[in-house]
């Protein structure tokens, strides 16, 4: 039944404002949205401030069983490619049970810190092309922890550019193009209902040949799709494509006409600026992840020159070493202030850090998934957050201040009630 709710303050895109109610539809989405004299009638009223729910682009829920398992170096040095053997370790001892286990271990505390949508980067399977007991594994358990869910399904065919796969990259194998279409339409028929849709991905250019990327690509426009891809997160891979192909692979992707709004380029650590200003003109968006690029000493992206092209952001909690998205948005903005020495590096048009930030998880997250969510309006799905703002850490902050305050002098520890589709989760 529909539900009114009228919360101490509510967020409006650009603050949080007293005496405004919201009304929420028997679909699970927002009707209308006014002031109290606006939407007359008995309100579900609730101590906090409201916001949309935060969004996470970018997940791979199994990497959660890798938290202080690949941080000891002994005397050699880290990188990306030393956590890389760790998980695929992980890998080759991962079954149903224990895929599920993880994920709903992943996706509840997501929902704790006020984590509504989840972009699962999915691309673990049984030695079986047609087995998808994996897949299932991790739908049950989005279903289970009540979490809005799409499902990236994951073509990877290839260790290298050219290079079979070796070793536990054999669970990774979608054998063909043709074979993983198949997986994806037998997926979706398997979603559960309103809370799951599905989104397609080519791993990288180093997994995926580029003929049938060009061709995935191709399928998810067709079919309206979000597209994502890992790109150019490690020098090896920029690297590989130029010894292979001749250019990077942001260029590849480029001149193959792999680029349009639905595409989403995970990363881009190392991108190069005429490459990004040519993706983002074509329609391209980008998803970060900074504290697993922190985590895994990938490097810092040039975020200032993506938006002075005006490229669509989101944010992603990536290996999951932690889901906080408060957190991955104050990292978001302080490795740029370290990287360029300045203060204030992500702000809207009036210089507001924690407004833009907060627009950058729900607006981009909802934009980079497809989704019709992460603003509080009607005709908006109604995944939303309460926070308290009375909170120790937030006591001082006014309206004004709100959102700075809760990105930067908070976590997700003050979240205290979590609506996902117009339900308490």
């Amino acid at each position: 039944m529909p539900r009114l709710l009228e919360p101490t303050m509510l967020w409006d895109g650009t603050r949080f404002q007293r005496d405004r109610r919201l009304l929420i539809d028997d679909d699970g989405r927002i009707a209308a949205v006014g002031s109290v004299a606006e939407l007359e009638g008995d309100p579900e009223r609730m101590h906090g401030a409201m916001m949309p729910g935060l969004v996470n682009g970018h997940s791979h829920a199994f990497q959660f069983a890798l938290r202080g398992r690949a941080e000891r170096f002994g005397l050699v040095q880290g990188s990306f490619w030393s956590w890389r053997d760790a998980m695929y370790d992980l890998v080759d001892s991962l079954d149903a049970d224990r895929c599920h286990e993880l994920s709903l271990a992943s996706f509840n505390e997501m929902i704790t810190h006020g984590v509504t949508t989840v972009g699962e980067f999915h691309y673990v399977r049984h030695d079986d092309a047609q087995d998808h007991r994996l897949d299932d594994a991790v739908m049950v358990a989005a279903e289970d922890a009540g979490i809005r869910m799409v499902k990236l399904v994951t073509c990877y065919q290839t260790g290298d550019i050219g290079k079979p796969l070796e070793g536990a990259q054999a669970r990774f194998d979608t054998v063909s193009v043709d074979e993983y279409l198949r997986r994806l339409d037998t997926i979706q028929s398997r979603l559960d209902g309103r809370l799951q849709t599905i989104g397609m991905v080519a791993h990288s250019v180093r997994a995926v040949a580029i003929e049938d990327i060009v061709r995935l690509h191709r399928v998810s426009v067709e079919r309206g799709l979000p597209f994502h891809i890992h790109v150019e997160e490690a020098p090896k891979e920029i690297e590989s494509c130029q010894a292979s192909h001749g250019c990077t692979p942001m260029r590849l992707l480029l001149d193959h006409g792999v680029v349009t709004p639905n595409v989403v380029a995970v990363h881009c650590t190392h991108s190069q600026p005429d490459d990004m200003r040519d993706y983002v003109a074509a329609g391209g968006q980008v998803c970060l992840c900074p504290i697993t690029e922190g985590n895994l000493g990938d490097g810092i992206a040039d975020i200032p020159v993506m938006r002075e092209c005006g490229a669509s952001l989101s944010v992603g909690t990536d290996l999951n070493s932690r889901t906080d998205l408060l957190e991955e948005l104050r990292w978001l903005e302080y490795v740029q202030r370290v990287a360029r020495q300045k203060r204030g590096v992500i702000v809207d048009a009036n210089g507001d850090n924690g407004r833009e930030l907060l627009r950058i998880d729900t607006e981009g997250g909802a934009r980079a998934l497809g989704l019709d969510a992460g603003r509080i309006e009607p005709g908006a799905l109604a995944d939303l957050v309460l926070f308290d703002h009375e909170h120790d850490s937030l006591a001082a902050a006014d309206e004004d201040e709100l959102a700075a305050a809760l990105i930067f002098g908070a976590s997700g520890r003050v979240i205290s009630r979590v609506i996902v589709d117009g339900v308490d989760a």
